[in-house]
């Protein structure tokens, strides 16, 4: 005859019970993103109002900063140095490019790309908040002969990431600053 079978709930009970169990499951891997660290993206809250820095308004990182501030909680990039409460003054920045690797017929492999930024950071009296300092980021790109315009727009994309990982460094140094009140 039939086989006996275990009744399912009724349809509005496992309904309940399914949205539960996916609601509780959601609410376990928000607590579980939220213990390792992870966090939206907030405002950066800097110390100061106005910053006035001497980057090319139309480099890439001078851009990329410029979308930072943006993003900063009530300060503002000044074209005056004598209105800035800081001074974020670039000292050197140098894009550079180096053979790392060579192929057996003595071409050139692999490149290692890197922006050094030479700076230093002072308040309006022209006291060092922070002193001389220097970033440099690094890249590694390999290198196909027949393909020199893809290898040329990633190594224009990996320059550009790089710019916008020197201005997340600038803003963490900026927002750790120390001015006297």
């Amino acid at each position: 005859m039939h086989a006996d079978r275990t009744a399912s709930p009724p349809r509005p009970a496992r309904r309940r019970w399914m949205l539960g169990t996916g609601g509780s499951l959601a609410v376990s891997g928000l607590a579980s993103l939220a213990g390792c660290g992870f966090h939206l993206r907030r405002s950066t809250s800097l110390p100061f109002r106005t910053l006035y820095t001497n980057l090319s308004p139309n480099g890439s990182i001078g851009l990329a900063l410029r979308r930072e501030m943006s993003h900063a909680e009530g300060a503002e990039l000044v074209t005056d140095p004598k209105k800035a409460e800081v001074r974020l003054l670039i000292l050197q920045e140098v894009p550079e490019r180096e053979v790392v690797a060579y192929s057996s017929e003595g071409r050139a492999r692999e490149y290692e790309l890197r922006l050094r930024l030479r700076f230093h950071i002072e308040d309006a009296k022209g006291n060092d908040l922070v002193p001389e300092s220097e970033i440099t980021l690094r890249r590694e790109i390999s290198n196909a002969d027949n393909q020199l315009t893809a290898r040329a727009d990633e190594e224009a994309m990996l320059f550009r990431d790089m710019s916008n990982d020197m201005a997340h460094q600038l803003m963490w140094r900026l927002a750790a600053l120390k001015t006297p009140s």
